[in-house]
């Protein structure tokens, strides 16, 4: 198994009370000199007080959605100096500063593939190593799915790692299994008064490299041990940016 790390999403989520949703509209965000305005629409923007989403062909969307405030970037190929979406983040917040902002997380998405000679077993096998050996992998009349869940306390915060198994679709029929690392960094907004916590907010945003960081040290040094490799990467199972909204 090829065990190099292919960086896909940098997340950036604002818990946010009392928001309108309607708020975020492609035109709140150019001419609001929060996105350049030669960027292109993906797709036709969703619009309405139970949520929005904005979505560029860069792969940067923007989401506002049952009080969470979500900014997204496909990284892909890109070099980390190109990540957009923290300055988008300081510049949404500097143009709404009087909404009432609780907590933020930020979302780190990886994942390593199988090369072309290895079959799906060896995925599970993978998964299956980092568990001790136990009478209970041999259960069943195939390889158990493991799915893990683990909570580092770090000097920058606690971070939360779940690492499974799942699919990327490199056609709509032919897909490469693959192991999928999904880190959260998670701060609480401190401060006394609006001013106090919107600076505290500016600041947990700017963590936003030193936790991709961290989060790339740990799987390549602890699970992986070999270099990171950063490559275009193609879209997950179930990893569509997609806003989905109930209509009722």
């Amino acid at each position: 198994m090829k065990k190099s790390l292919i960086l896909q999403n940098l997340g950036i989520a604002i818990a946010v009370n009392n928001y309108n949703c309607s708020i975020l509209t492609y035109d709140f965000l150019k001419y609001g000199n929060i996105v350049p305005l030669d960027w292109e629409l993906a797709k036709e923007p969703i619009v309405s007080s139970q949520g929005s989403q904005v979505i560029f062909r860069n792969g940067v969307s923007i989401t506002a959605q049952q009080g969470i405030l979500s900014f997204l970037e496909v990284i892909g190929s890109k070099d980390i100096s190109e990540i957009q979406i923290p300055a988008i983040a300081h510049r949404y917040i500097q143009a709404l500063p009087n909404l009432e902002y609780q907590a933020l997380g930020i979302d780190l998405r990886g994942y390593i593939t199988e090369t072309q000679a290895d079959t799906e077993g060896e995925i599970q096998k993978y998964l299956q190593s980092l568990l001790a050996p136990s009478p209970w992998q041999e259960v069943g009349n195939a390889p158990v799915q493991v799915s893990l869940q683990l909570g580092f306390t770090l000097e920058q915060g606690q971070l939360n790692l779940s690492i499974n198994e799942g699919k990327l679709y490199i056609t709509e029929k032919e897909t490469v299994p693959i192991v999928l690392f999904a880190g959260n960094f998670s701060y609480s907004i401190a401060g006394n008064n609006k001013e106090e916590q919107l600076q505290s907010l500016h600041q947990l945003i700017d963590k936003w490299q030193p936790a991709l960081e961290t989060y790339q040290d740990i799987i390549n040094t602890k699970f992986l041990q070999s270099e990171i490799l950063v490559q275009e990467a193609p879209a997950l199972e179930n990893d569509s940016p997609e806003l989905l909204v109930s209509q009722s």
